[in-house]
């Protein structure tokens, strides 16, 4: 069968982008219009490729006398033999063959382009598979042709590494995110319309406003097509450190102005920022089951897929709450619109009043910012109950808490005493459903700032100092895992992983059954008797 080049990998491992390539996906670019995204430009490199070749080879076989055993061929005629990989030669003998089974037929002696003379046979009436006049059907090794998107399955990834670099070579053609685009076609976005867009963006308290919007007050050439105009104010403005692309993963961009974001959304508020444990984290598998229950964004695995759900009950943590956050969790995520941008404002909006707020989505920190406010005048501690679910658009999430009459509680109260943390029980109002083994109350929060450094305290440390004030308000002396989770998160922000491991780490801590701990007799936090 005739050897096609791009069936092989040799072929596609050793891909070069040349001006051919670049010429047609000009083309490509210009017809459709639009950028398009690296692979749809590989995979149409590669089928053009394909079909080229087979255009080729389709000329070359009507062009040329094609070798078929049944023809009968004269002397000095010129043979191409698609068994040969398109082999030509030259007909120099010919003579009658001898097959007592299949006579008469001749035999042509044929000098091929290596010098080299070899036989066939011709006025072959006998059925044989090249007498076949649909040569189309053996064009490759095996009968059967790989498709282009197979091909592209099986090689694409190495040919889209190449064109990608080839692009960025050729100053023709112009990057737009993850896409590629003609720079021909860009409309003219200079220092003035930014400025101008600065301006729009400014009287709308830093935004978020769609491309769309700001370009009604630019007024870029009428005869650029709209879709361009976005594509090249879009463009221009993700090149302007002043504008933030803060759009959903809907295809839809939408911009504010960097300066007039939180602080809090450009930097990691103090008390968010972790310390880690030094050392190896090891815990055994009970305490590995409550890690995963706590669902703390610290011990998220980015790598494992979020599942969608429709809501999501969680703990609200004393750190998230003093800065009024929360942690974008495994499960959190699940109710949470898509998302790839380093931050992203989305509307939350309380079930039981219909309130809206703006509340940041902050990638890189995996928390979100803007809740602050709304704790406060629902008087929300640390413990609290929360719920997270979908609404009926994908940029409104709703949120609320379990809200019931508040009666008094013996409660758990946090406070700063000798620059050291003090925990007592006392009773407090309440007027929300809560974890007992994870609430913290404080009455003043600003207070317990001062026992946070800017280096943040040492989780081994933290869970000595902890552990024996946890323990002094339980009449047997025991801690339950959660809590000194929660409790070791008011002075120093660790996650679940890093106190479980320091608190098996310390001989001076002894399991006792159901997550509570206890310190040995004879013992201090610190060491041994």
């Amino acid at each position: 069968m005739i050897h096609r080049q791009t069936q092989t990998r040799e072929y596609w491992s050793a891909y070069q982008f040349t001006h051919d390539d670049a010429d047609f996906l000009s083309n490509l670019l210009l017809e459709h219009g639009a950028p398009k995204a690296l692979g749809e430009l590989t995979l149409a490199v590669m089928r053009h490729r394909v079909e080229k070749e087979a255009a080729e080879l389709r000329r070359e076989l009507e062009q040329r006398t094609i070798y078929q055993p049944k023809k009968i061929y004269r002397i000095g005629e010129e043979l191409l033999f698609p068994a040969l990989q398109l082999t030509s030669g030259r007909v120099v003998e010919q003579r009658m063959g001898h097959n007592p089974d299949k006579s008469p037929f001749d035999v042509i002696v044929v000098e091929m382009g290596d010098g080299k003379r070899r036989e066939f046979a011709a006025n072959y009436q006998w059925p044989h598979r090249l007498n076949d006049d649909n040569f189309l059907s053996v064009l490759s090794e095996d009968g059967e042709m790989a498709s282009p998107e197979q091909l592209f399955e099986d090689y694409g990834a190495h040919v889209s590494d190449v064109i990608d670099q080839g692009l960025s070579l050729n100053k023709e053609f112009l990057r737009i995110g993850p896409e590629w685009f003609l720079r021909a076609l860009m409309a003219e976005v200079n220092i003035g319309h930014l400025n101008l867009a600065e301006a729009v963006l400014d009287v709308s308290a830093g935004g978020p406003l769609t491309t769309h919007t700001i370009l009604q007050e630019l007024g870029l050439p009428p005869e650029i097509a709209g879709s361009l105009q976005e594509i090249s104010l879009n463009t221009a403005l993700a090149h302007d450190d002043r504008f933030d692309d803060v759009s959903l993963d809907d295809g839809v961009s939408s911009w504010f102005l960097r300066r007039l974001e939180p602080p809090e959304v450009r930097n990691t508020p103090q008390v968010l920022k972790q310390s880690r444990l030094a050392g190896e984290r090891v815990i055994n598998d009970n305490l590995r089951a409550l890690v995963n229950e706590l669902d703390d964004e610290l011990d998220r695995d980015l790598s494992t897929p979020v599942e969608p759900q429709d809501s999501v009950s969680l703990v609200l943590t004393f750190a998230h709450r003093r800065a009024g956050t929360l942690g974008w969790s495994h499960h959190v995520a699940g109710v949470l619109p898509t998302v790839s941008k380093a931050r992203v404002p989305v509307t939350f909006q309380d079930r039981t009043t219909g309130k809206q707020m703006i509340v940041w989505l902050v990638h890189d920190g995996l928390y979100l910012y803007g809740l602050g406010e709304w704790y406060r005048q629902n008087d929300l501690p640390a413990g609290a109950y929360l719920e997270l679910s979908r609404s009926s658009t994908n940029d409104v999430v709703l949120i609320d808490y379990k809200r019931r009459r508040p009666k008094r509680e013996w409660v758990r109260v946090a406070a700063s005493r000798d620059n050291r943390l003090r925990l007592e029980t006392a009773q407090r109002a309440v007027a929300c459903e809560f974890d007992e083994l994870m609430s913290v109350f404080v009455d003043n929060l600003g207070a317990l700032d001062l026992l946070r450094t800017e280096t943040p305290r040492d989780v081994t440390q933290a869970v000595r100092e902890v552990f024996p004030e946890i323990a002094k308000l339980s009449p047997q002396g025991n801690v339950h895992a959660r809590t000194l989770y929660a409790v070791v998160n008011v002075i120093t922000r660790a996650s679940a992983i890093d106190v479980f491991a320091a608190l098996q780490a310390n001989p001076s801590f002894i399991p006792v059954g159901d997550y509570y701990w206890h310190l040995s007799e004879g013992h201090q936090p610190g060491g041994s008797a």
